[in-house]
């Protein structure tokens, strides 16, 4: 069976000094994939992009570039380029999904997709970042329009394919969405060549997610999660680590299924915070809590809420000056003065990121008896 790569990476020029960053950095994370995956047997690789420089690279490697168009549409760009391809299956990503993956878990997914029967294979059963599946021609009978990827992997098993889910790991689950999601990486010192090595120019602090990360080391400390929390993370902290752990989990799935777009994102804490006020909220979770890891993501939608994208990523960078929106600038100020760390960030901050962090603690202990 000949399976095909197909990362899109890309989007609207950088518009400020954080969107440069990340730009550079994804860059770096994108060839890396691009070099995983043809070292790994899979091709042809494509890589559809706006990003010249990114497609330089890519087809230094040996990459067929797609250029994308504008103005961009997922949907129309996926379905114009696998009735392209010679192959039997395709792994899609973009260019930061998954930068974790592992040739093992890359043998998983093609054996997968060996199967008599089609098959779709996805790391997330409700917002999957990573979709593999065969034969192509599947993609066809989706009939809803793909304006993101989130949902293509429920798609393709609505129409007719038999899903199978990638083993839990911190690779499997870890995805660079966030500035916090870098940090954990460059915290880890994880990563390809191309990426350890632009992470040595970044300029963002961690010191939180140290102090936060070093609690988990300790003898039955308490953890709050609060946000998209999934079993995966929690079946794996509670079976090799002394931790206690509170949680909070709420919204997943809110973006595949159109929640946050409806403005229909509803939280418990995000009421909690109203009517507390956030400062009150810190100070009353560190009454039971030695460390917080919190995905605002769902608190930021709540109620129909929209924070720009600037103010999501200043505030997991804590650079209260630098928020626009005041109850945003508020309750970041609380998280960075309230008595425990508090790791401020999106989806990986309470699933692949703190598997990761996990894992190093769980490197750190002792051996049983």
């Amino acid at each position: 069976m000949r399976v095909a790569a197909l990362i899109f990476e890309g989007g609207p020029p950088p518009g400020d000094s954080l969107q440069h960053e990340i730009r550079r950095l994804r860059r770096a994370v994108t060839l890396d994939a691009v070099e995983r995956y043809l070292g790994a047997g899979l091709s042809p690789v494509f890589l559809a992009t706006n990003d010249p420089e990114l497609a330089a690279g890519a087809a230094d490697l040996g990459a067929q570039v797609w250029p994308t168009a504008t103005p961009f549409h997922f949907g129309e760009t996926l379905r114009t380029i696998v009735r392209n391809i010679q192959a039997d299956g395709i792994v899609y990503s973009s260019g930061a999904a998954l930068p974790l993956l592992s040739d093992q878990e890359i043998r998983f997914l093609l054996g997968a997709l060996e199967a008599p029967e089609p098959t779709v294979v996805v790391n997330n059963v409700q917002s999957a970042d990573l979709i593999a599946w065969a034969p192509l021609s599947y993609l066809e009978r989706v009939t809803e329009e793909l304006r993101q990827d989130n949902f293509l992997g429920w798609l393709l098993r609505e129409a007719g394919m038999e899903r199978v889910l990638l083993p839990h790991s911190a690779a499997v689950h870890f995805d660079l969405d966030t500035p916090t999601d870098w940090l954990i990486l460059k915290e880890m010192g994880l990563g390809g060549a191309r990426t350890r090595q632009a992470m040595v120019a970044n300029p963002w602090a961690a010191a939180r997610l140290e102090q936060a990360a070093a609690v988990l080391e300790q003898d039955l400390p308490e953890v709050a999660l609060i946000g998209r929390v999934g079993t995966g993370i929690v079946d794996h902290v509670n079976k090799w680590l002394r931790v206690r752990l509170r949680l909070f989990s709420e919204e997943r799935g809110m973006k595949a299924l159109g929640r946050e777009e409806a403005g229909l994102v509803w939280t418990v804490v995000g009421e909690l915070i109203e009517t507390l006020g956030p400062e009150r909220f810190f100070a009353t979770l560190a009454e039971g809590c030695n460390a917080c890891f919190f995905d605002t993501r769902p608190l930021f939608a709540h109620r129909g809420r929209r924070v720009s994208e600037w103010d999501r990523f200043c505030s997991d960078l804590g650079w209260v000056s630098e928020i626009r929106d005041p109850w945003v600038r508020r309750f970041t100020e609380a998280a960075l003065g309230a008595p425990i760390p508090v790791v401020l960030g999106g989806h990986a901050v309470v699933t692949g990121g703190l598997w990761l962090l996990a894992d190093r603690a769980i490197a750190g202990q002792p051996p049983a008896g």
